[in-house]
């Protein structure tokens, strides 16, 4: 989630809300988004935004999309690189709080992969260990407990005094 001068700035399929960010701005009426919208330079990345295609899946990008009406958010969603050219329009200080906020983004991300990376070896450590205790608790359960209850019982058997009679039999009368 993207939060600039404590404004959530909303989003609708990967795209960023530009009203949002022009309240984020402090809602200058000369830097609405239909007036960046309207600009030539805007309109030239626009052009080259969607021209450029995704090499990976040939898909192709989506500069900005504008919600009128419905029950759904209203307004203009634009692509990051919109963002970025909207803060430079805005002004220096804007644009450098926008690039902050995407660089700790970048980094939140970045510390949380980590974490999942960590999280990710621990368990393949914890789940190697088990398979072994598993092994173990197998070949110990079939082969080495009941070698040692013989050999228990075998011990308890060599424990007991044995009692050898002596005594009257039919060949001594």
């Amino acid at each position: 989630m993207l939060t600039i001068s404590n404004s959530t700035i909303g989003m609708k399929d990967g795209l960023y809300s530009l009203n949002d960010l022009h309240r984020a701005s402090g809602s200058n009426k000369k830097h609405k988004p239909a007036n960046f919208m309207r600009l030539e330079n805007t309109k030239s990345l626009i052009s080259e935004i969607e021209r450029c295609s995704d090499m990976s899946n040939g898909a192709k990008s989506i500069a900005y999309n504008t919600v009128q009406g419905g029950n759904s958010q209203q307004g203009t969603f634009v692509c990051r690189e919109l963002v970025y050219s909207y803060a430079m329009w805005i002004s220096p200080r804007f644009q450098l709080l926008v690039i902050r906020a995407f660089d700790a983004i970048a980094n939140q991300q970045t510390a949380l992969s980590q974490r999942l990376n960590d999280l990710c070896h621990d368990l393949k450590i914890v789940d190697d260990g088990l398979t072994s205790a598993g092994r173990f608790l197998c070949v110990g359960g079939k082969q080495i407990k009941p070698q040692l209850k013989q050999q228990i019982d075998s011990t308890l058997k060599q424990m007991q005094p044995s009692l050898n009679f002596v005594g009257d039999t039919d060949s001594e009368k």
